[in-house]
Parts: structure tokens; C-alpha cells; sequence
């Protein structure tokens, strides 16, 4: 039996500012795109979202079953993957980079915890965050996929997203 979320955005502190906090950042992103990723920034260091299993920076715990965000397809591949296994969660055996992750631990799905702005600045600062350099991911994007998935249930499994999106 696959385990189950039920955490709303209060539950976990999810409040976030509409403008994230101005700072300096290592980013080749520019103008409104790197406001985006400061933003994403300002989410996935929130607590009990993405900084708690993969890391500050981005390397994960491997140990733990939680893959790395450097440099690695499922991050800066398609985007439509990624959104999708965002909103539902992940959970299943994959191979990252050399390492086998038995799948015992699944990515919490983030459907009803992240609004389309929020996810496209998580999305985008983890694709440009940790050496990464990818295409920024729009609210538009998301909205797209998240009304095209609204019946999925459950979570997505590397190989059912694999086959949907060879590249």
C-alpha cells in the first residue's frame, strides 16, 4: 500500500511573501526571472518542504533514499516531468546517477501545498540552483499540467513517468 499526505499549506508554515526577500544570489538568472528564483529559493528552505530531505545543497541524502538535484535529467530535463512528479509526489525504485534508491521513501506530492506561482519558483530555482542552468518554468506551465492531471491519484512512479517522457 502506497502511504498517503494530508498536510495543508498552515499545517507546515507554507505562508510565503509575495515578493521574496532581496539578496544576493548566485544565479545566472536576471530582472523578474531572478525575483522568481529568490523566491523558489525562499520555499524550498522552508521547512519540511524540499531542504529537508534534499539538502541546502541540493545533494540529498543518499543514505537516507533522497536523490540529488545537481546536474541530473529529472531536474533540468522536461519540464512537464518534473511538474508532474512535483504535484503528486514520486514513489518507487529509480537509479540517479549511479546510485539505487529502493523507493521505500517517497517525494511528498505538493498539489495542495503550493499554488502554480509558488511551484514554478520552486521549480525554477531548483532547476538554476546547485550549478543547475535550465529554462525557467511559468505559472502558465504549471496551471497547464496541473489541470491536465487533476484526476491522476496516487503518486507517480519513475517508470510510469519514464514512459510518458522518454527525454
Amino acid at each position: 500500500m502506497l502511504p498517503s499526505f494530508n498536510f495543508s499549506k498552515a499545517q507546515l508554515s507554507g505562508e510565503f511573501s509575495e515578493e521574496a526577500e532581496t539578496q544576493v544570489l548566485a544565479s545566472h538568472l536576471n530582472g523578474e526571472d531572478l525575483l522568481v528564483f529568490s523566491k523558489g529559493k525562499e520555499i524550498y528552505e522552508t521547512e519540511g518542504y524540499c531542504i529537508t530531505c534534499h539538502q541546502e545543497s541540493g545533494s540529498g541524502l543518499q543514505a537516507g533514499g533522497y536523490p540529488t538535484l545537481v546536474a541530473i535529467d529529472w531536474v533540468t530535463g522536461n519540464e512537464e516531468r518534473l511538474i508532474k512528479l512535483t504535484l503528486n509526489g514520486l514513489y518507487g525504485p529509480m537509479d540517479v546517477m549511479g546510485n539505487h534508491y529502493d523507493g521505500q521513501v517517497p517525494m511528498m506530492p505538493f498539489r495542495e501545498l503550493l499554488d502554480d506561482e509558488e511551484l514554478a519558483a520552486v521549480l525554477t530555482y531548483v532547476r538554476n540552483a546547485f550549478g543547475n542552468k535550465a529554462s525557467v518554468i511559468s505559472p502558465e506551465k504549471v496551471k497547464k499540467v496541473r489541470e491536465a492531471t487533476k484526476d491522476k491519484e496516487g503518486f507517480y512512479t519513475p517508470e510510469e513517468l519514464k514512459k510518458m517522457h522518454p527525454n
